[in-house]
């Protein structure tokens, strides 16, 4: 029916990290699209315009080039950007800025001086004058890209890169044509095109004493530095090691060629991983190990990743010919198995930089075995399957990478990172695909419709999708994952102490029986005994409370603790009271009356938002309505015909529905809702006490697969014997009494056992086969009512949605 009830209203402190990492990471793919096709442009544009020998010299030093500049921009930069996020005083950005300064200008002397000597291999002294001299610039003007990027200035970061390749672009063509440099003037236009970014040099702050010296003697900034090249260097090796090898092994020129094509359009993940890696960095470089905020990351490369990869993996053979020569035809084959490699190569980036991100730089030793792994994987192709063997090792390669990196991450940080991953819309999307190749005009829409759907979710307003944040995280000082404990300190403002932090299990299962974050809510909240308790073991009891929509229960069990507790929910429920009225006092102005549905107008939390119903046929009506009340609205793909969200200026946001119903499926008939509520007071209307009992054991069934202490506070309040008959009577006539006798009974099953005070896990899970039978039963029931598109839309989303909850529980 509607998302699970927030357990905060008011945003975060910490949410404008996520937005400008969010709008950072928009902002650095797009400009990665452009530079790629301006890059692809360029080279294809020279290829008419230099001779075959000036070509290939040409495409040698830019490859001396693109080497040269993998390195600066794996050092200088990211080093600068993350002392910039740690930064407490101008001293400390001064001292950062100058060492970037004295290491750009350095390593371009330096890897100039490398690139002139093996470029006088194949060409001449004004050719390798270029060439030098461009890697100096390249290297020189790093400081300013570490700088923006640290400083979080996102959008003019990604502006530089592509007004970078466009100047290059130009001045190439211009020296090329106007002036009949040649391959020097092309070459020359690299180092033209970085002088853009010295118009935005970094003005340092002073230092006092020698600060050049004291900056260049910094020895955890050398450190970092060296740190972050061998994580991003091991990563650049591994993105390039397969290429390498399809190069030199004996392999047919036309295989070889095929797979290269597939390499280089399989990559893209590999770009939106660098992007979403380069936008979050600073921030997570403030954050402790395993901060919520690397969720977002994740969820922001799976958005934009895993539905390219999809469709790069399913593409058909006659789509491919259409782009490419007859000689390319293994492509089709290849592609399966290359775009799983690209997505995965994407990953280790991903989790490297969440790794670098606390300066556990020990991770190198994982990257190292996962890169041999890799490598002999591909080796072992080769020698099985040729070409093809090489694309599958790969695959099977970098996934065990993958899997030892992702490891290692899991038992250092946690599973936060994992959390609210969005996998079920991309893996329905892949499995659509799939079963559409052999139909490659159908795919190519189908193909066409998921690719808008991607881009839309990756732009769409970071409030709605991203997961939510703590709201105080702990930053990351100069210390490294590798010893024994990170120093913490927390931003929490006097008085709230009580504020909601991260429950770690490993950290309450040494407290004594007492002072377990469980015993200690269920006797407060549940049998209404208020343990002795310290403010550490009521900061986890109170994470428990905010998952269980029961903090203000907690918050008045103990005042003295948690009195801004108590303060945030008396506003927080005026506030739900406020927006209640206003919705419903409109609709019914307008002659819309509503059902509020699945909400406790006595509950003791913050409400994130309400849910109403409205008569058929009423819902534009009612939106039209509220026109001026709220100020955003939005739907979920699921559910864009039966639901609508409307986002007020402050407050709980306002959820219509067209019918009591989850994902787009209807569980009770709106026209009985209607004839059977009951007024309440106000100018909207309630259900009568056995539909209300059908919804909230509907709600665990179809959509939660739990019961929260919330909810089973609002069931136990309807279970007189009339009302649970009436109940059981009106679920068998819509198809699905068996699942609701079974989520009743592990409700009740669950009161008796906390009245007891034996353990219960909270929230209350219910049995995975009971939602799935559920689902098959009440699919069937709709098929023999005549609603075969709603039961086949029941029968298809059943699985995947229970497989994706079942996989968060056992995330959380």
């Amino acid at each position: 029916m509607s998302a699970p009830r927030s357990a905060t209203m008011h945003r975060p402190t910490s949410r404008p990290d996520v937005l400008k990492a969010v709008h950072g990471a928009r902002w650095f793919t797009a400009a990665a699209l452009a530079v790629g096709a301006v890059n692809y442009g360029y080279a294809l544009l020279l290829t008419r315009l230099l001779d075959v020998g000036s070509y290939a010299r040409f495409v040698a030093g830019q490859w001396l080039l693109l080497s040269a500049a993998t390195v600066a921009t794996v050092t200088v930069p990211w080093v600068l950007a993350q002392a910039l996020a740690r930064a407490r005083s101008d001293a400390d950005r001064g001292d950062a800025g100058r060492f970037a300064v004295i290491t750009s200008i350095g390593g371009g002397l330096v890897m100039g001086s490398v690139v002139a000597a093996v470029a006088t291999r194949f060409a001449g002294t004004a050719t390798t004058l270029a060439l030098a001299v461009s890697t100096f610039l390249i290297y020189t003007t790093t400081v300013t890209a570490g700088w923006l990027q640290g400083g979080e200035r996102m959008r003019t970061l990604s502006l530089l890169h592509v007004a970078e390749v466009l100047v290059k672009m130009a001045v190439g063509v211009f020296l090329v044509v106007a002036l009949g440099m040649g391959d020097t003037g092309a070459l020359a236009a690299f180092g033209i095109g970085a002088l853009p970014f010295l118009l935005w040099w970094p003005s340092l702050p002073r230092g006092s004493g020698r600060p050049w010296r004291s900056a260049s003697a910094n020895r955890d900034l050398w450190r970092r530095a060296l740190g972050i090249a061998r994580l991003q260097g091991l990563v650049a090796l591994m993105a390039a090691v397969d290429v390498v090898l399809v190069t030199m092994l004996p392999t047919e020129p036309a295989e070889a060629a095929s797979y290269q094509a597939s390499v280089t359009l399989s990559r893209v993940p590999l770009f939106v991983a660098g992007a979403v890696s380069m936008a979050f960095f600073p921030a997570l470089s403030r954050r402790r190990p395993g901060s919520r905020l690397s969720a977002s990351a994740v969820r922001m490369y799976v958005l934009g990743s895993l539905p390219l990869t999809a469709t790069l993996a399913t593409v058909p053979g006659p789509v491919l010919g259409t782009v490419f020569p007859a000689d390319y035809s293994s492509m089709s084959t290849l592609m399966v198995f290359t775009a799983l490699t690209g997505f995965a190569i994407g990953a280790v980036n991903l989790a490297v930089t969440f790794s670098q991100a606390v300066d556990d730089y020990a991770c190198a030793r994982w990257q190292i075995a996962g890169l041999v792994v890799y490598t002999l994987a591909l080796l072992a192709g080769w020698h099985i399957g040729g070409v093809e063997g090489i694309a599958i090792g790969g695959a099977v390669g970098v996934t065990a990478a993958l899997a030892l990196l992702l490891g290692r991450l899991v038992r250092r940080q946690g599973t936060a990172f994992l959390r609210h991953t969005p996998l079920v819309e991309p893996l329905l999307f892949a499995a659509l695909l799939v079963l559409l190749r052999p139909f490659p005009v159908v795919w190519l829409i189908a193909a066409t419709a998921i690719g808008i759907r991607a881009v839309e979710r990756f732009l769409r307003r970071p409030g709605a999708p991203d997961p939510a944040e703590d709201q105080n995280e702990v930053t990351v000082g100069n210390s490294s994952a590798d010893s024994a404990g990170l120093e913490e300190t927390t931003n929490e403002p006097p008085g709230r102490t009580m504020t909601d932090v991260r429950t770690d299990r490993a950290n309450t299962d040494a407290l004594p029986a007492q002072e377990r974050p469980d015993r200690l809510l269920v006797e407060a909240v549940w049998r209404g005994n208020a343990l002795p308790a310290d403010d550490a073991a009521l900061r986890h009891a109170l994470r428990l409370a905010r998952d269980n929509q029961v903090e203000g229960r907690l918050a008045r069990a103990y005042p003295r603790h948690l009195a801004d507790v108590v303060a945030e929910v008396d506003a927080a429920n005026e506030l739900f009271r406020e927006n209640l009225t206003e919705v419903t006092g409109r609709l019914y102005a307008a002659g819309i009356p509503t059902v509020l549905i699945k909400a406790d107008l006595a509950g003791d939390y913050v409400y994130g938002n309400f849910d109403l119903v409205v008569p058929d046929g009423c819902w534009e009506t009612a939106c039209d309505a509220l026109e001026g009340w709220y100020v955003d609205r939005d739907t979920y793909w699921l559910e864009r015909s039966t639901k609508v969200l409307l986002e007020p200026r402050s407050g709980p946001a306002a959820h219509l529905h067209t019918a009591v119903s989850w994902f787009g499926v209807p569980v009770m008939s709106t026209r009985r809702l209607f004839e059977r509520a009951v007024p309440s007071g106000g100018p909207w209307l309630v259900p009568c006490p056995a539909d209300e009992l059908r919804i909230w054991l509907a709600h665990g069934l179809f959509q939660n697969l739990t019961f929260d202490l919330s909810e089973l506070f609002a069931v136990r309040k309807l279970l007189a014997p009339d009302v649970v008959a009436e109940a059981r009577r009106e679920a068998a006539c819509e198809g699905w009494a068996t699942g609701g006798d079974r989520a009743l009974a592990v409700a009740v099953g669950a009161m008796r056992r906390l009245d007891e005070g034996a353990p219960v896990r909270l929230p209350v899970p219910l049995p995975v086969g009971a939602s799935l039978r559920v689902g098959a039963v009440h699919a069937l029931h709709l098929l023999r009512h005549g609603r075969a598109r709603v039961a086949t839309r029941e029968a298809a989303l059943r699985v995947p949605l229970v497989v994706a909850k079942r996989r968060r529980m056992l995330l959380s």
